[in-house]
């Protein structure tokens, strides 16, 4: 027979024992909520703003230098650039003539200007020469657009594949090499 002493210290144990229990318990999900938080936070963030049909140019003294236009186009602040869809880029030459770009994937680095070009990349030129690569990287200050991934060229005269390319916006030259 137990005394009512030893029940009472017994009953005190045995609520010490559970109140410990579920402290340990608290403490256990609070810290599996923040290692959660901490998942989440480390994701990818999403875009700050979206836009459907956009269309951006780029001026200079006046003149048109190019067109940006995406069938989508989100913005990632963090990263300071935009992610575009269906890419069309349009240069606009000193003598009036016009260059082209397009792709199917895309982004506008907010700082610098550069774009770059993926998926299905299509360069239309004047005189009838057209490049096809995966690959585009147009970089604004030097008025350069390069490429390290294969292409083909096609024109009037000739059909040719390389390995890298380049076009020089202002002096309307281009170049391939790498196994030609």
């Amino acid at each position: 027979v137990l005394s009512s002493r030893k029940l009472i210290r017994l009953f005190l144990l045995l609520i010490v024992l559970g109140a410990s229990g579920i402290l340990v318990f608290a403490v256990w999900k609070g810290m599996m909520r923040k290692d959660q938080r901490l998942d989440q936070a480390s994701e990818p963030a999403e875009a700050e703003m979206k836009l459907t049909d956009m269309e951006y140019i780029e001026m200079q003294d006046g003149k048109r230098l190019w067109a940006l236009k995406a069938s989508e186009a989100t913005y990632h602040q963090a990263e300071q650039k935009t992610l575009l869809k269906s890419v069309h880029l349009t240069f606009f030459l000193e003598d009036g003539d016009e260059a082209y770009l397009e792709s199917r994937d895309g982004a506008l680095y907010a700082g610098t200007k550069n774009i770059e070009l993926w998926n299905e990349v299509r360069a239309t030129l004047p005189r009838g020469y057209e490049l096809l690569s995966d690959r585009a990287y147009y970089e604004h200050q030097k008025s350069l657009v390069t490429s390290e991934a294969p292409i083909r060229v096609t024109g009037p005269e000739f059909n040719l594949t390389g390995q890298r390319w380049e076009f020089r916006i202002p002096e309307r030259k281009g170049m391939v090499e790498g196994d030609v």
